[in-house]
């Protein structure tokens, strides 16, 4: 350790040692109003009249140039609309220069309207993320945050909603830069995908950011402003008839709406969205189970419904004030509901045999109707302050509170000759959430170099109440059992210090980062007065690097040290009956999954599109897994565990962009070989599984004459090893056909979802698991050729379209 601390401390002294150059900045304005000026356009002239560097002002006017040599420039600013200026600038002894505001005139000679319309680069790739526009994924339309996420590269969505990335389960997800403590689908779901702008992937995150989550992060950055003024759109969706249902017995309703608006005027900012979403889907369930206790192997295959019935809605607000050129605040809040039904209505044919002999001992069919009710409120506040002390420091503060109010149900029921209820039990939970963080951070600019020191505070506290009851044959009444009821009360707290360096040298991008984190974990079971501590200090460094290599052409690299920590679902040990065959438990004893892992790249910038290709290392200790037992001769008993440890090499490529003027591709293969070993539970044997496995998401996109437009979008996952078995392959195509009205201020679209044609096993997969003494396989089959109908409305350009009557006379007595 002390050998790495040394380097590292060489290696940012190194790097300080570089930042011999210039920077400079400034701010661009109306002469008239002096309001700032977005997306005007800078170069900077070298005395041979050659442009050193150029840029656009962002939203407030200003720019900055971190990498210039200290001699004498022209600076050449222009703007549509207003007349050219080119101003002297002597950097010379000078490392940094902030200039008074330069002023533009109105051209009188440009012409009264001109409407211009530009597209951003769909991908964008830096030292340590990759950026993805969300406009490029025309199937997420109408849908959430969550069906843009499984179209990137690396990323994966299974049967059951499981997002993972590059293979890993485990990712942090955050909206507009902010993390929140529920899990990743929740938080993606609740956000519309009309109002997302685009998505990052920090693969390997630098030491500001909170190093949970094997697979990296994920953040979502939802639509701003970006001029001022009002700017509104409406979106409306609604789901035609189901084709095969297969036979559940309520119908399917699938219809959302969301509306976004974003202003901005003077120092004030605001965007805010609100969102509803209805999206049931049928399902049927496949299974085969067998189990051995002493000389009796039982066989209870089933079929029947699997369906969701869901909804959910939300609303989004964030705000930002400039108090002045040194003091922000902005504040952010985020308030949703999920609802979520999942009927499981299965029929079993119970058998017993003698092994050794094959003689029947007993057949039974029996029916399980089972119905599981996930809710939850979820609210969230952040506020944030920075303060500009001066050109080279800055000091930014930020708290976030956030509430979750989560419960459910579960009704399953035993029901043998389809009149004789043998067995009824419910199962009913509250388990409120609370979580505070608090940050420090401080950024020191020095040249074009800048360290950020800060310290951050997570607290978290659940408090769960978990009840069980049942009635055996010929009782009326349901009684409580203890031995699967109790009461818990869990907390995590994290203290983290860090410091980070961030350099731009000529053509190399440098940032060296530490942190230090004291986690503490407390789980008592009120019922029992059990308790279970864990504490422990670690250190988690990170390094990246970009080079620019000419022609188009980078190269970079990254390393960072992870950990994935146990949530309080993983840690609960009080029984849950999910259904018929399932007695589920965690452990509280379960240790955190510690991830060191390195990844190097290249980047190819095209004319039209790039191009990236990355390899990537990660070894996990402690790898989480959920695995299963035998409970009882028709109960398996599902709980989660740690491995020894688990590996992963794999190399992923991925591209975007016009192969035509009209037509836009978009795709990416995550190739990787997976291998995870460990005991299991109390199975003497050491289970080693490993094998290839492989992820494909790829898009095409196409113009059409008219204003029609048309599109596919397919996702693929192969075959997994867990550490006892495999999960099958998972496979979604989707198809879009768009046609735009008024001058593109209205677009209606089709959509075609889960694509099937033949036999191909769409949008179905099966889970396999077996011990010496089980094996168990189950195919979860789910809706297939969903047709959806969007209606998408910009409603200031559809006003400027229409250009609708309003009354002369009444407004002027007004």
């Amino acid at each position: 350790m002390q050998k790495t601390l040394l380097l590292f401390s060489l290696l940012l002294l190194t790097a300080i040692a570089h930042a011999q150059n210039s920077k400079l900045s400034g701010t661009i304005q109306d002469s008239l109003s002096k309001q700032p000026l977005a997306y005007v356009s800078i170069a900077v002239i070298d005395e041979k009249n050659q442009i050193v560097e150029g840029e656009m002002t962002d939203a407030n006017g200003r720019f900055v140039f971190a990498n210039l040599n200290a001699q004498q420039y022209y600076l050449q600013v222009k703007s549509l609309g207003y007349k050219q200026r080119q101003l002297a600038i002597d950097l010379s002894g000078q490392k940094q220069v902030n200039l008074q505001p330069i002023l533009l005139s109105a051209d009188s000679e440009t012409l009264e309207t001109v409407h211009i319309e530009g597209q951003t680069a769909a991908q964008k790739h830096s030292a340590d993320r990759q950026v993805y526009q969300a406009n490029q994924y025309k199937n997420a339309v109408g849908g959430t945050a969550l069906d843009i996420v499984k179209n990137l590269p690396a990323a994966a969505v299974d049967a059951a909603g499981n997002i993972s990335v590059r293979g890993n389960s485990g990712i942090l997800v955050l909206v507009n830069g902010k993390p929140s403590l529920v899990d990743p689908a929740t938080i993606l779901t609740q956000i519309a995908a009309n109002d997302v702008s685009e998505v990052e992937f920090i693969s390997s995150p630098t030491a500001q950011y909170d190093p949970d989550g094997k697979g990296g992060i994920i953040n979502i950055k939802t639509k701003k402003s970006v001029g001022s003024g009002f700017a509104w759109v409406m979106n409306l969706q609604g789901g035609l008839p189901s084709i095969d249902d297969y036979d559940n017995l309520k119908k399917q309703q699938r219809y959302s709406a969301d509306v976004a608006f974003q202003y901005r005027k003077d120092k004030l900012e605001l965007s805010a969205s609100a969102n509803y979403l209805r999206n049931d889907n049928a399902g049927f369930r496949d299974g085969d189970v067998n189990t051995i206790i002493g000389d009796k192997q039982t066989f209870f295959p089933s079929k029947g419904e699997r369906s969701f019935d869901k909804y959910n809605y939300g609303l989004r607000l964030n705000a930002g004030y400039e108090l002045n050129e040194r003091h922000q605040l902005s504040l952010g809040a985020l308030a949703s509901r999920r609802f979520q039904d999942r009927v499981a209505d299965i029929y079993y044919n119970n058998r017993s045999i003698v092994p050794s002999t094959g003689e029947t001992i007993s057949t039974l069919d029996y029916f399980n109707p089972n119905l599981q009710n996930k809710q939850g409120k979820f609210y969230l506040l952040d506020l944030a302050y920075t303060w500009k002390i001066n050109p080279a420091h800055s000091l930014q503060l930020g708290a976030i509170y956030e509430y979750a109010d989560i419960y459910g149900s579960t009704k399953n029921n035993n029901i043998e000759n389809q009149i004789d209820t043998i067995q009824r039990t419910y199962n009913k939970y509250t388990n409120p959430l609370k979580g505070l963080r608090l940050s420090a951070n401080h950024q020191w600019g020095i040249g074009n170099a800048k360290i950020n020191s800060g310290y951050q505070l997570r607290r978290d506290e659940q408090d769960g109440n978990f009840e069980y009851y049942a009635a055996e044959r010929n009782q009326r009444d349901l009684s409580l059992i203890p031995e699967f009821s109790g009461k818990m009360k869990a907390s995590n707290t994290v203290h983290a210090v860090y410091s980070q360096y961030d350099q731009k040298f000529d053509k190399l991008s440098l940032s060296l980062g530490l942190r230090y984190e004291y986690y503490q974990r407390d789980l008592i079971l009120l019922h029992t007065q059990e308790s279970f501590p864990y504490s422990i200090h670690q250190l988690y460094p990170s390094i990246n690097l970009m080079r620019d290599l000419g022609e188009g052409w980078s190269w970079k690299m990254a390393a960072s040290r992870r950990v994935q920590r146990n949530n309080n679902f993983e840690l609960n040990p009080i029984p849950e009956r999910e259904h018929s065959e399932t007695l589920e438990q965690g452990d509280p004893e379960l240790l955190p999954e510690f991830i060191s892992q390195a990844e190097t790249g290249l980047v190819k910038k095209l004319n039209k599109g790039s191009l990236f290709m990355n390899a990537y290392f990660q070894h996990s200790k402690n790898p989480i897994q959920r695995v299963n037992s035998v409970y009882a001769d028709t109960i398996l008993h599902r709980v989660f565990t740690n491995a020894d440890y688990a590996n992963r090499l794999g190399v992923e490529l991925a591209g975007e962009g016009k192969l035509f003027q009209w037509l836009q591709i978009n795709g990416g293969i995550n190739l990787y070989n997976y291998k995870i070993t460990g005991k299991v539970l109390d199975y003497e044997q050491v289970r080693s599984n490993q094998d290839w496995v492989y992820s494909i998401n790829a898009g095409v996109q196409a113009s059409l004459p008219n204003n029609w437009s048309a599109g596919l979008q397919v996702n693929y996952l192969s075959e997994r090893p867990t550490v006892q078995g495999m999960d099958s392959r998972f496979l979604t195509p989707n198809f879009n056909l768009s046609k735009s009205f008024w001058k593109r201020a209205m677009t209606a679209q089709l959509q075609w979802q889960f694509i099937e044609l033949g036999k191909w096993g769409v949008n179905e997969q099966r889970i396999t698991t077996s011990a010496p003494d089980f094996y168990t396989t189950t195919n979860y089959i789910y809706e297939k050729n969903v047709f959806l109908l969007n209606l998408n409305i910009n409603l200031q350009r559809l006003n400027q379209v229409l250009k609708l009557p309003k009354s002369e006379f009444g407004e002027k007595e007004f």
